[in-house]
């Protein structure tokens, strides 16, 4: 057994695809996709879903990483590759000499890049409409906007915000900052600024049957299976199919303990009864856990067993009651065996955290294969 490949996560190209048609059918034809990949894809392997996005036909992609938009481009992906703000004017200025399109969030940071540059390159702006977080108020956006194009070396070719709302109950919120958005996108044209790019709507104002007046949506939670709300009901949400199909592992190591064997592992100590444990190569380290108090399960021929331990590099359960089960037996940690299924919302029960925090946790952790390949 190759120990190398003992661990892997297996995602579902079919299932990105399908997602990203459905994003479309609802965005409208008209509408330009920006497909969000940051975060390594959301914890799905960034270089493999990049590849996949730009053989289906995706208008661009966002990230918030430069070695993410570097790492694309040396490995064959042309798309347009808009920055979200990420760093320092310095590294903005750099990202715009290699030929990405960096975001300007204030009018100091642009005169300070516009000084640096050498020859124009593209930029996208980003508005404030309510978030708090990151862009130019929207309250004082146009002076922002009137001050930027007239600096030196900035084609802006854009102007988005982010209308995000993980709450059902706060929709009415999101759709009159959608409506400001357009106001003031209107207002600029009218004052004659027209841009070939605006955006607003991501995956929660999709999926809650929102339209607007922009011409692209940007989107990461929906293309990947992911409810952005808190609660996975709607009837968006039941069209979208996961990407990250499964995680899975190998049994390494399998012993048997008799009755009254004095084992620390699990806190059995004196066993009551004989047990049989197994160990798996993924631990804390791998970015799994397990919660006090709470039992988690993986499942071993189609049966689902509990995890007595997690250490730093193993993964210590209970074998006892699976018939046959031999080292190099498949153990699946995320995903279907037969009949039993474990969800990211399973785990994200148990680590009492949202299921994209689960994917963060496990991002980067695992080889990656897509479908096709686990299936070849």
């Amino acid at each position: 057994m190759n120990l190398e490949k003992a661990s892997y996560a297996e995602i579902d190209l079919g299932a990105l695809a399908h997602n990203l048609s459905y994003v479309q059918q609802l965005a409208g034809q008209d509408k330009q996709i920006i497909a969000s990949i940051k975060a390594n894809a959301y914890g799905h392997d960034v270089l493999l879903v990049a590849k996949a996005l730009q053989e289906i036909g995706v208008d661009a992609l966002a990230t918030g990483s430069l070695d993410e938009a570097r790492l694309l481009r040396t490995q064959g992906i042309t798309l347009p590759i808009l920055l979200f703000a990420f760093s320092t004017p310095r590294l903005t200025v750099q990202a715009a000499i290699e030929g990405y399109i960096p975001t300007l969030t204030n009018l100091e940071a642009a005169t300070t890049v516009a000084n640096a540059l050498k020859k124009p390159a593209a930029f996208y702006l980003k508005v404030d409409v309510g978030l708090g977080r990151l862009g130019e108020p929207i309250n004082t956006a146009r002076h922002f906007v009137e001050e930027v194009v007239n600096l030196p070396n900035l084609r802006v070719d854009g102007i988005y915000t982010h209308v995000p709302f993980a709450q059902t109950s706060k929709s009415d919120w999101a759709e009159r900052k959608l409506q400001s958005f357009d106001r003031f996108i209107t207002d600029l044209g009218n004052a004659g600024y027209t841009f070939p790019l605006t955006q607003a709507m991501a995956s929660c104002c999709l999926l809650a049957g929102f339209l607007d007046q922009s011409s692209a949506v940007c989107v990461g939670h929906a293309l990947y299976g992911l409810s952005p709300f808190e609660s996975d009901s709607g009837e968006g949400i039941n069209h979208l199919k996961p990407v990250m199909k499964s995680v899975k592992s190998k049994l390494i190591h399998i012993a048997h303990h008799a009755k009254g064997s004095d084992i620390a592992v699990g806190g059995l100590y004196g066993l009551e009864r004989a047990h049989t444990v197994g160990v798996l190569p993924v631990g804390m380290a791998h970015g799994f856990c397990r919660p006090p108090g709470k039992d988690i399960p993986v499942l071993v021929r189609g049966q689902k067993c509990r995890v007595l331990s997690v250490s730093l590099e193993h993964t210590t359960i209970d074998l006892s009651g699976i018939d046959g089960a031999d080292t190099g037996d498949s153990v699946t940690l995320l995903g279907r065996d037969a009949e039993e299924i474990i969800t990211l919302a399973t785990l994200a029960d148990a680590w009492g955290i949202q299921p994209l925090e689960v994917l963060m946790r496990l991002s980067g952790k695992f080889s990656v294969r897509t479908a096709e390949t686990q299936a070849s």
